[in-house]
């Protein structure tokens, strides 16, 4: 993320400020624009007030940006219900912008928002299967109980893995949808991914059930992400995508604390996304070793518990140029 300052008292905010900490100004973001002072006009979004949702409404309508994506919430007569979707709309939001600053569609050819996000929950008594996070043809399902970050930690507990957060969630199911939506019609793109993570048509379901059968082949860290993207070609797309976008984000943020002055890159995502993987992830490979270290130091769990292999960092050049070229010709156009 970026650093922003409070339009009226020039004080340091976070992006998910609704007020300055400092002067109290009411704050209203715009994708475009930044923050300004609500009182200065400007039409908030229409869930401000129930899940703190600190975005301008978008185009004349009543909903952000963000919150036009979301196209079901869970059953809000669930007390708990409420706060797990702002965590979610808070995780989002960011997601939101980072899509939208690198020029990746938001709206299909009708000028339906895309993707959309159903967020349900599991019923309390059991009658209907669980709610499974996915992506199918555009929408994806997040089960909202991920927001709780003990049920979210149990779960990585449960399945062994090294890392679970909703942000990871988000970037990793987006993938699947911009997969197809960037290679619809551009056959030489969808061969070009095809060369890079393999065959995509193998079956997918079998795939993942064999997966969950047999587990990782044991020499999976010299060639993927994590033991899950050895499942089948889509979710080796999805977890390198997902890691693009942690690099970029997490680099972005770095650049603007101070923390990678030395390496003469460029500060903006915009830019950053146009720089070779191989020259960012040697930044990116310094700057976590040394916050592995400092939260080791604290006592805390490793912040980025993964290591990113010669074939890893191929993989993750095909994402950044396919997200180049797909934002260079949105440009064009």
């Amino acid at each position: 993320m970026q650093r922003y300052t409070c339009p009226s008292c020039q004080q340091e905010i976070f992006f998910r400020n609704t007020a300055c900490l400092a002067c109290g100004t009411q704050l209203l973001f715009d994708p475009e624009a930044g923050f300004s002072d609500l009182e200065q006009g400007g039409e908030p979004c229409a869930n401000r007030l129930t899940i703190n949702c600190n975005w301008a409404a978008h185009a004349g309508g009543t909903l952000c940006l963000s919150c036009l994506h979301t196209t079901m919430v869970p059953d809000l007569s669930i007390p708990e219900n409420t706060d797990r979707w702002e965590r979610i709309e808070t995780a989002k939001r960011p997601l939101i912008l980072m899509l939208h600053r690198l020029r990746l569609p938001l709206f299909d050819a009708e000028g339906t928002p895309v993707p959309r996000f159903e967020l349900k929950g599991d019923m309390l008594d059991g009658t209907a299967p669980r709610v499974l996070t996915g992506h199918a043809n555009g929408t994806i399902t997040l089960n909202v109980a991920e927001a709780d970050d003990a049920e979210r930690e149990r779960i990585r507990s449960e399945m062994n893995e090294p890392y679970r957060t909703l942000t990871g969630h988000l970037r990793h199911e987006v993938a699947h949808h911009y997969w197809d939506v960037l290679t619809e019609a551009r056959p030489e793109r969808l061969e070009t991914l095809r060369s890079v993570f393999g065959d995509d048509r193998q079956d997918y379901a079998a795939a993942l059930q064999t997966h969950y059968a047999e587990g990782a082949p044991p020499d999976w860290p010299e060639g993927f992400i994590s033991a899950y993207a050895t499942a089948h070609p889509w979710e080796d797309f999805a977890e390198s995508w997902a890691h693009v976008f942690h690099l970029l984000d997490g680099m972005e943020t770095a650049l603007a604390f101070g923390l990678l002055s030395r390496q003469d890159l460029p500060v903006q995502l915009e830019d950053l996304v146009l720089q070779p993987m191989t020259r960012l992830s040697h930044a990116w490979v310094d700057l976590v070793i040394a916050l592995n270290a400092v939260n080791q130091a604290l006592g805390h769990e490793t912040f980025y518990p993964f290591v990113l292999a010669p074939k890893v960092v191929e993989k993750q050049e095909a994402i950044r140029q396919l997200i180049a070229e797909a934002a260079d010709g949105r440009q064009d156009a």
